[in-house]
């Protein structure tokens, strides 16, 4: 399997150095020219890891864009910095996972990249007990495996985007409860003051990728005026719904 990062703000030689580094260990980059493209990049597609140049962003003045990658994925993020000690501390509390110095030599960026990388690909704890919450479950006709972040719904794969992933987990974790849109949005995606934004447009994509007819759902129920309701529906045959899951 090839995977894929996305550096932002790299400088070029650092970039084309650790591209070509990174093709013994399957991983492809690809270089965001701004934040908003990442954003974007990060919504639409997606990432097993990111880098980021930390100067380059404040240069930007978007540091704090950071702080909201947790909303949107559990990417590794590996933020460069001339001085990494005295960043680390902020850097880690808004979500990065290492903050390592810009100014090492490409090949030793390169491989705590790859064992970054290779922490979030490969290695799991089912066999410990806080491995649970990461486990593969199935629920009625969607099997779901976070660590993997694989979705089958009556066993044909479905790929989600990272935020709407989390709002799929997120229901599955919470079958037949009502959910408001402000459990939702600060227990799936961690949000909060952000309630008014309403959760509808994400709702409407997940539906869209595993609804199979998405005019009459059956496994996401809306409450009006209150928010929604994974119903965990279940159909022992599901000849119906094999070949009209959408995908993302």
């Amino acid at each position: 399997m090839v995977y894929s990062g996305l550096a932002v703000g790299l400088a070029d030689e650092l970039y084309s150095t650790l591209q070509s580094l990174a093709t013994q260990y399957n991983l492809c980059f690809t270089a965001s020219v701004s934040v908003r493209e990442a954003d974007y990049l990060l919504n639409h597609q997606t990432f097993h890891l990111l880098i980021a140049d930390l100067d380059y962003l404040r240069d930007k003045h978007q540091a704090g864009w950071l702080s909201g990658i947790r909303r949107i994925s559990f990417i590794p993020v590996i933020i460069l910095s001339d001085a990494p000690e005295s960043n680390i501390s902020g850097m880690v509390r808004i979500g990065a996972d290492i903050c390592v110095s810009a100014k090492w030599p490409y090949s030793i960026i390169a491989n705590l990249t790859y064992a970054q990388l290779r922490r979030y690909t490969q290695y799991n704890h089912y066999s410990e007990p806080g491995g649970a919450g990461v486990s593969s479950f199935q629920i009625g006709d969607i099997f779901i495996d976070p660590a993997r972040r694989t979705v089958e719904v009556c066993g044909q794969p479905v790929s989600l985007r990272p935020r709407e992933f989390s709002l799929l987990l997120y229901f599955m974790r919470n079958p037949k409860i009502v959910l408001t849109s402000e459990q939702i949005c600060e227990h799936a995606w961690e949000m909060e003051g952000s309630y008014n934004r309403g959760v509808s447009g994400p709702v409407a994509l997940l539906r869209k990728a595993i609804e199979p007819d998405i005019a009459n759902p059956r496994y996401i129920e809306t409450i009006p005026r209150i928010g929604y309701r994974f119903t965990a529906y279940h159909d022992e045959t599901c000849d119906d719904c094999s070949s009209s899951v959408g995908l993302l």
